[in-house]
């Protein structure tokens, strides 16, 4: 059959829901947040776009899709910096951002649709002195099923780690020729950062906590060994939030003046600080922070780099890099407590030119330097659940239709 027939098939089943209209394909060819410029250049383009406004108009694209092996990548606000909207075949583009439903909760968890907003589940939340265990920092305009498939930190992960370790109770999720089936337990697993890969999730129960009254201060110091220890003694249960920044990142973002060499902002219900107005610091979360900063400084060839390193390696690298750069390279760091270890999600940021001698610094250390990869096997750090995602690829989407290419199954 025709590419052309295909796509009449198409319009005949979903109406106005789906279009080949260049315009739109444009559209969705442009991710919100940055993208490393490496990954950028391997889509191999959009075929279409499906708007999907319930589990009924998902079902038929799938379909449709497996059907006539149509490639599918399911997305939400397009949010993910490292990729997993890019497609690596000419793809339909599957819109799931309308996708929403009521949202329900009980005493720990709540009931949430792929297209719900994370801001309007916080707020539903809220309103009933609850909040999420770890939420994006892209809060106010991602989808809640595009961080559940896609994401792994964010706000809340000092206390939890990775959002899928704070809670995932049940996923219900159909496979790539429109099969349903319930996951429950440690299977959920499987589907979490899997980018969509292994079969499309249309209702989620996540965890949830009561809502402290979290309170931002500053510690600064010159001292960047006084900070690391300041970190190894605060208490996980009273401190929600902890973030790392130099002088030059927090003054630029925070436009805060007077600032020490190095800064650490802590949300807690202790006194640990100074308390400050932090509201710029959903700007500086994770991956916001180098999306923000290559809109505000001033770095004519703007370039960033993500490592997860130990408090020791955090010392060790950090300062070498900025005994040689000094202030032309920023430093964030988001404080996680992941498999009870705490590890800082590291960004440097500076002009491209740098990154020769930080790769350098890197290396000698024994830290490997690589741009993010687009396989999902090698963003995975645990086995077990990398097993988990290729065993639900080959039940669900023996085909490789959803988002193909990214979960590799010989490694």
């Amino acid at each position: 059959m025709s590419e052309t027939s295909i796509f009449s098939e198409f319009e005949r089943e979903l109406g106005k829901k789906v279009s080949f209209d260049k315009e739109q394909i444009a559209k969705y060819s442009v991710a919100p947040y940055v993208v490393s410029p490496i990954l950028s250049k391997l889509s191999k383009g959009i075929l279409g776009i499906v708007n999907v406004f319930d589990e009924d108009d998902l079902r038929i694209t799938l379909q449709l899709a497996y059907k006539h092996n149509i490639p599918l990548v399911l997305r939400g606000r397009g949010t993910s910096t490292i990729g997993q909207v890019i497609p690596l075949k000419p793809s339909i583009i599957v819109d799931i951002s309308n996708f929403s439903n009521t949202l329900t909760i009980d005493k720990d968890y709540v009931t949430v649709y792929p297209g719900n907003k994370v801001i309007d589940v916080l707020k539903y939340l809220r309103k009933r002195g609850k909040t999420l265990k770890v939420y994006p920092s892209s809060l106010y305009i991602s989808t809640i099923g595009g961080y559940i498939s896609g994401g792994d930190v964010g706000i809340g992960s000092f206390q939890f780690g990775y959002h899928f370790h704070a809670g995932i109770r049940y996923l219900k999720v159909l496979s790539s020729d429109g099969k349903t089936i319930e996951v429950r337990g440690i299977d959920t697993l499987g589907f979490a950062q899997a980018a969509g890969t292994n079969g499309a999730i249309t209702e989620a129960e996540i965890s949830i906590m009561n809502e402290d009254d979290w309170k931002d201060q500053l510690v600064s110091s010159d001292n960047l060994i006084e900070i690391l220890e300041t970190i190894k003694i605060l208490p996980r249960e009273k401190v929600r939030r902890v973030t790392i920044e130099d002088s030059r990142a927090l003054s630029l973002v925070g436009r805060l003046e007077g600032l020490r060499k190095w800064n650490l902002i802590v949300s807690s219900t202790l006194k640990v600080g100074n308390e400050i107005n932090a509201k710029f610091l959903d700007e500086l979360a994770f991956a916001a922070a180098y999306v923000t900063f290559s809109k505000i400084s001033n770095f004519k060839n703007f370039f960033y780099e993500v490592r997860l390193l130990s408090l020791e390696e955090f010392y060790d690298v950090v300062s070498e890099i900025k005994k040689s750069l000094g202030d032309e390279v920023m430093i964030h760091g988001d404080v996680m407590t992941l498999r009870g270890k705490i590890i800082i999600y590291t960004v440097f940021m500076s002009e491209k030119s740098n990154f020769r001698l930080i790769e350098d610094v890197m290396r000698r250390k024994g830290i490997p330097f690589e741009i993010h990869s687009i396989y999902i096997n090698d963003r995975v750090d645990e086995p077990e659940r990398l097993e988990l995602m290729k065993k639900y690829k080959r039940l669900l989407d023996p085909k490789d239709i959803l988002n193909p290419g990214k979960l590799r199954l010989d490694t």
